[in-house]
């Protein structure tokens, strides 16, 4: 089968990305403005297909960030491996019907590239657009192609940023677009959530005692650690220096503090290569998504100060939010602090 007609490895190439629904990102915004400026056209999009839909992570002149994928001019544009041109849309009947052309925008000329990835599956476009009938020449399409071929890179960088490499965990960057599309789909009545923030407890004194490549491995042990006792599907942020960050679909407050409970413990009996007498712990804050939060961001800092206030309270804890009552879980009396 060509790789343009499989459709089921073309989204698990789109889907490798972790693309779908993220925030607005500067660099996509300015390939968009660039596509605007060099062919002087009023709409342009960086256009990615999954399903049933064209969404739209960049887009400039166009009211909306979706349209349905069906008789779209980039939905054609996939299965081609050429720059799709459309000199004058009411002249090709079949995209008569597509929202664009229909009303709103009122596209009259279009040019889209495909973006392909290196493996050779086409996830979506490069696409400009005028009010007006217009030609494009064999140079413009070889500049489009070019720009798709940034986008692409652009998009493989962006994955590779994705992980913190000192601890194998998603970078602050990958960890906040995927909270905010958690709490994207909470609003829309989906399933609950829950983020748990934790801090290792008396880092710098550890940096200061044994040194920073020890610091090092007390993070590396740490997210291992955590990752051998998280879900499947559950998802560990770096989000800088000693404090980290677990996304727990599916899972409400009381869930998260079960699961804060295991990770704290877990952490409390991890050992560093070669130091055995190095222990170290973590205080944990606990929040399930609410309908009160506008931002990802808004989450992270209210989860934040859970945190913050297991710190204060002694440190090696956990304080949850469950309705309007904090609790908080620690080490039984006697036990020694770290």
């Amino acid at each position: 089968m060509s790789k343009l007609d499989d459709e089921v490895a073309r989204l698990l190439a789109l889907r490798r990305y972790e693309i779908l629904d993220t925030a607005p990102e500067t660099e996509f915004d300015l390939l968009a403005d660039l596509a605007c400026s060099i062919f002087a056209v009023p709409m342009a999009a960086i256009t990615l297909i999954d399903e049933n839909r064209q969404w739209f992570k960049s887009h400039r002149g166009l009211s909306t960030s979706e349209l349905p994928r069906d008789n779209a001019f980039c939905d054609e544009a996939l299965h081609s491996r050429e720059v799709l041109l459309v000199p004058d849309t009411h002249q090709a009947p079949r995209f008569l019907d597509t929202p664009l052309v229909a009303a709103g925008a009122q596209v009259r000329s279009y040019m889209g590239a495909p973006l392909t990835t290196p493996d050779g599956y086409n996830i979506g476009t490069l696409s400009v657009m005028d009010s007006m009938p217009r030609d494009f020449s064999d140079i413009d399409r070889e500049v489009m192609a070019n720009i798709a071929k940034v986008i692409i890179a652009q998009m493989e960088m962006r994955m590779i940023a994705s992980e913190d490499p000192q601890t194998g965990a998603a970078s602050r960057r990958a960890f906040m677009n995927l909270l905010t599309k958690e709490l994207e789909r909470r609003k829309r009545g989906g399933q609950p959530s829950a983020l748990l923030i934790f801090n290792l407890d008396n880092f710098r004194t550890i940096n200061d005692r044994f040194g920073h490549p020890v610091g090092d491995a007390v993070l590396r042990v740490t997210s291992q650690t955590v990752f051998r006792v998280i879900r499947r599907g559950d998802v560990l942020g770096r989000i800088g220096g000693e404090e980290f960050g677990v996304i727990l679909s599916g899972a409400g407050a009381s869930e998260g503090m079960e699961a804060a409970e295991r990770i704290r413990q877990a952490i409390e009996i991890a050992l560093v290569p070669d130091l055995p007498e190095l222990r170290f712990t973590a205080s944990i804050g606990v929040m399930a998504a609410a309908s009160g939060f506008e931002t990802a961001q808004d989450w992270l800092l209210a989860t934040r100060a859970l945190m913050a206030e297991a710190k204060t309270g002694g440190r090696n804890r956990t304080v949850a939010a469950l309705g309007r009552v904090n609790a908080v879980a620690q080490l039984p009396a006697g036990r020694r602090m770290h």
